[in-house]
Formats: structure tokens, C-alpha cells, sequence
């Protein structure tokens, strides 16, 4: 008995350490991003903050001149909710007593107060950060419940930790763009630098571009240092919640080549950068006399007036020459070169104006399909990022609409978060097969002779064809209620399989084959409700286990087949029955 309670305590002695070395990795790793980024870090774990009406304990802060970061760290899995829900309050009082605890800080860290207290109260920005080990699996709803958080999901870290590798020190302005932080909030902004002024640019007539969507192109130089600072690229496995990204990861290998390059050759690349540039450029003529770019009707020199500020220009090909003049550490060999190449070395940019009048939507499908026609013939691109860029360029086709509900499913109870929508999220479904093989037949809006979702729905069809966009809302809502009914009712059915990690229910070959069965049955009798697909799937007998699962990588339709058996049941449903109407 002894040796059995002995064991026991030595066994939970062992998870509590691995436990700890796991989260001091996580908060060694938030650290070294920040502190890359020029963020100062004040320890201030275990300390007493007497603030409003309570007592709060912060894990850590985060300053640089005026910004500063409050942050909380949790590796917690149970009671998430409530954790959360006590730290908004703990923060609301901060919020409501802002003098009072930038005057603590300053008292009770000397080492920082000559750097932290310097401005007015006024002008400090304080922001609220939760990290998470685990994933929250928060809602919208959910999220909006907490407005001061910013939460940091674990692959949201994990983003900027491969991109901190990439381009060091230059993170920071990833950050800031993270934080909705603009360069006027930083310190003490002069109103005097809000406009960069470029001479010598060339703006090219719209008829010698043979463009027909009244996008305008413009030649211009630009140092390196100011493209890192005011630039913005479109990854898909950054934490945007938005449809319109379809750019890669930097790639580490190739950053330290050109980087390498540059410091052996200290010289510019012949090759141009391709942008877009926001609204705000306007052009000055040789008088300084303000011209439209809807004017000019042959090649002009004119000066280029740019706001100076970060976040502002989208790059849409040539990350990788920009940002191999990165700001580089303390101890990176090649930085004493490249921090004076930044500066001097100009590179050649071409700049796409969109009409003021275009949609997001619109300058994205644009953007995307510039990105593949220069990278068909590069390093191949993922078929994941091949998806979303025919979804950006092609919204209503069925990859594009297929996608759209798959990312709105993937915000669902039943799915939420379990869909692998970036390159930084392991150990989830990939959803390119889902898409081209099954999920784009079901909700395809194109006319065929097999009923779908689409001959279903009662909505405003003409104007979802026109691209309207409260149409296009509803159609994939409609899309997503009834995927969310079918699978709850399989779920339901395989509750055991469907919360183990080593079944294949959740496989793409189990997703795929339920997504062409209800396919096959939507054709044949319409739509049906989840207590309907509850009672019919109660026949269905399937293994999921790893070892005895039948079917392969490529059976989809063979498996389908199976659960369309038990779809049909033995009720006197028979085929063309179109219930649902």
C-alpha cells in the first residue's frame, strides 16, 4: 500500500513538472516575440496591484514608449469561461482607473520608471491580451461578451513565432497591425510626417496597360526600410477572420539567402515589388499643383505623395526581397550591413491604384489572381492556397461557396475550430478534399440536373447571382444550418468515436463520404430535419477504430453508398420524393 501511494504521488509529482516546463516554453515564447519586437517586459507575476475595488494579480506587462500590454496567461482547460470573465472585470477596473495604476507601475518598478513614466496619462494605450495554451473555442457571441480582451490563440503565437524567426526585429510591426495600433497612437506624433513625398513616379495611361476595371498603375522607387514599415501582406495563416487571404508563410531558408545576398553584393534586385497602395496616395505635378490619375492620358512624371504610415501598402509579390532587410538582432552578423542597405537601397515598385468605388472583394479577387499568374510557374503553390484564391477570385463558384461554408461551420458547436483553415493549425481536418471531391457539389449554386441545397432554398436566388451580398449571407447560412443539423444527428449517433482523438470519424474519408450521401439524399427527397437523420442513422453500423475502419483513402463513394442504405431506411421513402419544399 506504501509503494502504490509512493507511486501515485510520484506520478503526479512528474505531471505537475511537465506541466510547469510546459508553461514556462509558452511564456519563454511570448517574451522573446515581444521583446524582439521592442517591447520592454516587466515581471510582474505574483505582485499585488491594489486597483479600484480589487485586488489583480497580471502575469505580465509589456511597454514601449506609450503602448503598453497587459497580458494573461492561462493553461487552463475547465472553467475557461469563468476565468475569463474575472480578468475582463480585473481589467475594467484598470480601464476605470487608469491614472491610478500607471502611478502603481511607476512606484513599484523602479528599474522602469524612467522609461515608463514619461508621458501623460492621457496619452498612454493600454491594451488587454490573453494567451491560451489550449484553444478557447470561443464564438462571435462569446467573444464580444469580453471587448477589452484581445485573446491570442495558440496558433495566433504560433504565427508570429515563425514569422519573430523570419524577420526578427521587423515584427513588431505585425504587431502592431494585430493590435489595431497606428503610427499617430505611438509616443508623440507629428502631424509633419504624415505624407512620404516620391518624386520621379510614373504614372502609366490606363490604355497602354490594356486594363478594362479602371485600375491604374504606377512605377516608383521606394528603401527598403520604409516598405517593412508601412507594408502588410495578406497571409492565410495569420488570426484575420476574412475570406480574402491567399498569400504563404515566409519562408525561412529563402529569407536568409537573399539576406546573405544582400549583405555579400549591396545591391538592389532589377526584379519590381508589386502593391497595392491605399486610397489616400494623391500626385503632385512639376508646379506642386494636386493632378487626378483619371486625368492623365500619357506616361507622366509627377511627385507621389504617400502617407507615411505602418500597415497602409499590400504587398502582393516580393515578400520575400522586402523583408530580407529585416531588422536584425543584436547578434546577427549581416545587420551592421543591412541596417545601412535599408535605408539606401531603393526598390522598384510597381503600384496598382484601385477605383475608390471597388469592393474589397473586388481588389482581392484582382490581387489573387496577379499572386497566381507570377507564382504558377514558381515554387508550386498548396492546393489550400490554390482554393482560396479561386474562392477570392470566383465567390460564387461552388469551391467559393464551399469554402465560405466551411469556414462558417468551423465557428459551430458541432465543428468549431476543427478544420485545419492554416498551414499552422496541426492535427486538424485539411479541407481541400472535402472541397473539390464533395462539399462543392452540395452547395454548388450552378444549374444541374441533381437537386442540392440550392434548388431548397427560398431565398433571393437572382440576387445572389447578381453578388449581393446579404444573399450570398443567407445562402451559406441556409448551407451551414442543414450541414449542422446533419451532422449533430451522425455525432449523435457515434458519440463515443466522434470525442476520440484516434477514430476516424472526423477523417476526410468519413467527412467526405457522410457529405455525398447527403448529397445523393438531398437529390433524391429533400430536405430533412436533425430528428429525421437521428432516427435513420441509428441502423447504420460502422467501426471507426483505427484498426478495423473499411474503407481508404479513396473510397469515399464506396462508403457513401453505406450510409446512404441507412438514409433511405425502410420507412417507403422512395427516390425523386422531394420533401421540404
Amino acid at each position: 500500500m506504501t509503494r502504490l501511494k509512493s507511486t501515485s504521488g510520484e506520478t503526479r509529482e512528474k505531471k505537475k513538472k511537465e506541466k510547469d516546463r510546459s508553461m514556462r516554453r509558452f511564456t519563454n515564447k511570448i517574451k522573446r516575440i515581444f521583446c524582439l519586437a521592442d517591447f520592454s517586459w516587466i515581471d510582474s507575476e505574483n505582485h499585488q496591484f491594489k486597483i479600484g475595488l480589487r485586488e489583480i494579480e497580471l502575469d505580465a506587462i509589456f511597454y514601449y514608449e506609450n503602448i503598453i500590454l497587459i497580458c494573461e496567461y492561462t493553461g487552463l482547460t475547465n472553467d475557461i469561461k469563468d476565468h475569463v470573465r474575472k480578468k475582463h472585470e480585473a481589467f475594467e477596473q484598470i480601464e476605470e482607473n487608469k491614472s491610478g495604476f500607471l502611478e502603481h507601475l511607476c512606484s513599484h518598478f523602479d528599474e522602469h520608471t524612467r522609461k515608463l513614466c514619461k508621458y501623460d496619462p492621457s496619452q498612454y494605450r493600454i491594451k488587454y491580451l490573453y494567451f491560451s495554451q489550449k484553444e478557447l473555442g470561443f464564438n462571435k457571441d462569446t467573444l464580444n461578451l469580453y471587448s477589452l480582451i484581445k485573446f491570442v490563440e495558440p496558433r495566433y503565437l504560433e504565427y508570429f513565432n515563425k514569422m519573430a524567426q523570419c524577420i526578427h526585429r521587423s515584427i513588431k510591426y505585425e504587431i502592431y497591425r494585430f493590435l489595431n495600433i497606428a503610427d499617430e497612437e505611438i509616443g508623440i506624433y507629428s502631424t509633419e510626417s504624415q505624407n512620404k513625398s516620391i518624386s520621379a513616379t510614373i504614372i502609366t495611361p490606363e490604355e497602354f496597360t490594356g486594363l478594362k476595371n479602371g485600375v491604374r498603375i504606377v512605377s516608383f522607387m521606394m528603401s527598403a526600410e520604409t516598405l517593412i514599415k508601412n507594408s502588410y501582406v495578406l497571409r492565410k495563416d495569420n488570426w484575420e477572420d476574412t475570406a480574402t487571404l491567399y498569400q504563404r508563410l515566409i519562408q525561412r531558408d529563402k529569407i536568409r539567402g537573399i539576406r546573405k545576398f544582400l549583405a555579400t553584393k549591396k545591391e538592389v534586385f532589377y526584379n519590381n515589388i508589386i502593391v497595392a497602395l491605399p486610397d489616400s496616395v494623391y500626385f503632385l505635378d512639376g508646379k506642386d499643383q494636386r493632378i487626378e490619375i483619371e486625368q492623365v492620358k500619357e506616361c507622366a512624371v509627377c511627385k507621389m505623395m504617400i502617407p507615411d504610415k505602418m500597415n497602409t501598402i499590400g504587398i502582393i509579390d516580393g515578400q520575400h526581397r522586402i523583408y530580407a532587410h529585416y531588422e536584425g538582432a543584436a547578434d546577427d552578423p549581416a545587420e551592421l550591413d543591412i541596417s545601412i542597405l535599408r535605408k539606401k537601397l531603393h526598390l522598384l515598385v510597381t503600384g496598382l491604384i484601385f477605383p475608390r468605388n471597388m469592393s474589397g472583394p473586388q481588389r482581392a479577387q484582382i490581387e489573387s489572381e496577379i499572386f497566381l499568374d507570377i507564382n504558377t510557374n514558381a515554387k508550386p503553390v498548396p492546393p489550400d492556397v490554390l482554393l482560396h484564391i479561386t474562392a477570392i477570385k470566383y465567390p460564387l463558384s461552388d469551391i467559393g461557396v464551399a469554402i465560405a461554408v466551411i469556414e462558417r461551420i468551423n465557428h459551430e458547436s458541432i465543428f468549431l475550430r476543427k478544420f485545419e483553415l492554416s498551414s499552422l493549425e496541426q492535427r486538424k481536418i485539411k479541407i481541400a478534399s472535402i472541397i473539390k471531391f464533395a462539399l462543392r457539389y452540395l452547395v454548388s449554386i450552378e444549374e444541374q440536373e441533381k437537386k442540392n441545397l440550392y434548388t431548397y432554398w427560398t431565398g433571393d436566388k437572382e440576387g445572389l447571382q447578381k453578388h449581393d451580398n446579404s444573399a450570398y449571407e443567407d445562402y451559406v447560412k441556409y448551407c451551414t444550418s442543414n450541414l449542422v443539423q446533419y451532422f449533430s444527428a451522425v455525432r449523435d449517433r457515434f458519440k463515443g468515436e466522434w470525442n476520440d482523438a484516434e477514430s476516424k470519424v472526423l477523417s476526410v474519408i468519413s467527412i467526405n463520404g457522410f457529405i455525398l450521401a447527403y448529397t445523393s439524399f438531398v437529390n433524391e427527397y429533400g430536405i430533412k430535419n436533425f430528428d429525421f437523420f437521428k432516427e435513420k442513422l441509428q441502423s447504420l453500423e460502422i467501426d471507426f477504430s483505427k484498426e478495423k475502419f473499411p474503407y481508404t483513402s479513396s473510397q469515399y463513394k464506396k462508403f457513401s453508398i453505406e450510409i446512404l442504405k441507412a438514409l433511405r431506411g425502410g420507412d417507403g421513402l422512395s427516390q425523386n420524393q422531394d420533401q421540404g419544399r
